[in-house]
């Protein structure tokens, strides 16, 4: 995933795309002292937990590289959680841990992700502050996996792993000045490599399935640093500009093909060099060094309603295969709090995205090396005395950059939607039901599904 760091645009979504989503925000008792603990306990049904189109063959004995038809199934979560948040005069400190725990009857799948997030903020003076903060997953599901732009639409079961650190500085040089710097690191590493591919292997030893498709780990293991800095004019008292530049490196980190070599191919690209050869391509074909330039403004339209922007370019350099691109950047977001605990968030962002889709190799044909995305969300909370109503609506329209005549420039959107009601029995209990619906449209045959979800539960709160 990429991302500007000097702007929180679409953040929101992943903030809102976790399977419990829809729970209404902290309650009195959790913001009434330093630690909170919570509980969630559900039953749901799931029409097609394996996120598969439905005319594929199940796997048998003969067969077992068939990866099997949509799949429905009830089950059950249990979500705990703690939480810790201590503040001083300068310095907010805070911590949060999640485990959700899916049992599937349907061949008795189990999915269990770990969340934990830590941040700290810190202010040495009126004019100098730092945050500092990390966000840690182990999780199947691809809006945890990927909170913002999603490279990866389907669920992958295993233990999945995402790590994004943070570090912003921000100065202020004048009355009406204001330096941000920034880094970000994420890390991502799925459990899935090339042993665990079916169909990889052939008759004759030491030689693999061209036509066999790439690990997990292979299509999108990868590290991506940022490094940001963005000057801040507060022309006017409800007003800030906005201009910067960042920098993103990102590196794809197995050592794995994502295009396996063929003999009979006349040419195609070495994943080394980049020059014509039959070699096939590895995981690091795709690396790219991203410059973004950007303007922008931050608004306050009331004390309840606030805005930002970002729009510029970004200039893409494949630096494996010498190609590069340009393109539009814009990151917009509206935040409306128009009562105490009800709120209204929308948002959009265009950018260059990793993605789990590799294409085909032929003569000087490259693989996919990303895709080009466009993401907007809608998510509104609403309280009225004991009742809470939530919604979330996410779409991502995407075109592939590269994959050959077959893939290059073919489009895949991917939707969200959901809905939450929730009753509060006491300050301690709620009860909850609610509905997620996911749904992927691709030109890349074998890919698209629907997806739906119903559940009903409890959450205890102290």
């Amino acid at each position: 995933m990429k991302k500007i760091l000097a702007s929180v645009g679409i953040a929101a979504i992943g903030a809102s795309s976790l399977q419990a989503q829809y729970a209404p925000g902290l309650t009195s008792i959790e913001t009434s002292k330093p630690w909170s603990v919570s509980a969630t306990l559900r039953g749901f049904y799931d029409d097609n937990y394996l996120t598969l189109p439905g005319h594929f063959a199940d796997p048998t004995p003969a067969n077992p590289a068939n990866q099997g038809s949509k799949r429905g199934s009830f089950g059950g979560e249990f979500a705990p959680s703690v939480a810790f948040n201590h503040s001083t005069e300068d310095t907010l400190l805070q911590a949060s841990y999640v485990y959700d725990f899916r049992y599937y009857i349907d061949h008795s799948a189990q999915d269990s992700s770990h969340q934990i997030n830590l941040k700290a903020d810190h202010q040495f003076s009126e004019r100098y502050k730092v945050n500092i903060s990390d966000s840690f997953v182990i999780a199947q599901e691809p809006t945890v996996l990927d909170p913002g732009v999603v490279s990866s639409p389907l669920r992958v079961p295993g233990n999945n792993v995402r790590n994004t650190g943070n570090l912003d500085f921000f100065a202020t040089l004048t009355k009406l000045l204001d330096l941000h710097l920034g880094f970000g690191d994420t890390v991502t590493a799925y459990q899935q490599t090339q042993g665990d591919v079916f169909g990889l292997d052939t008759p004759t030893p030491g030689v693999v399935n061209p036509n066999a498709g790439p690990s997990r780990s292979a299509a999108l293991d990868r590290n991506d640093l940022t490094a940001v800095a963005d000057l801040r004019w507060k022309f006017l008292p409800e007003t800030t500009g906005v201009t910067g530049y960042q920098y993103e490196h990102v590196d794809y980190t197995s050592p794995e093909y994502i295009i396996f070599p063929n003999p009979t191919l006349a040419g195609g690209l070495s994943a080394e060099s980049g020059s014509p050869g039959n070699t096939g391509a590895r995981a690091n074909i795709r690396n790219s060094d991203d410059h973004f330039v950007f303007v922008g403004v931050d608004q306050s339209i009331s004390p309840d309603l606030n805005a930002t922007l970002r729009v510029g370019a970004e200039y893409v350099d494949y630096t494996k295969v010498h190609e590069n691109r340009l393109s539009p950047y814009a990151d917009a977001n509206i935040t409306w709090q128009f009562l105490a605990q009800s709120y209204a968030q929308a948002g959009v962002k265009h950018v260059h995205n990793s993605t789990d889709v590799v294409g085909t190799i032929g003569n000087a044909t490259s693989p996919v090396l990303d895709e080009e995305s466009t993401a907007a969300y809608v998510s509104v909370s609403h309280t009225i005395s004991s009742f809470t109503v939530s919604a979330l609506g996410q779409a991502q329209w995407s075109t592939f950059d590269g994959g050959g005549a077959g893939i290059d420039n073919k489009e895949e959107d991917f939707y969200v939607a959901g809905i939450n009601f929730a009753y509060h029995i006491n300050p301690f209990l709620l009860a909850e039901a609610g509905y997620n619906f996911n749904r992927l449209i691709s030109d890349v045959p074998d890919r698209a599904y629907v997806r739906n979800q119903v559940y009903i539960g409890l959450r205890a709160m102290y």
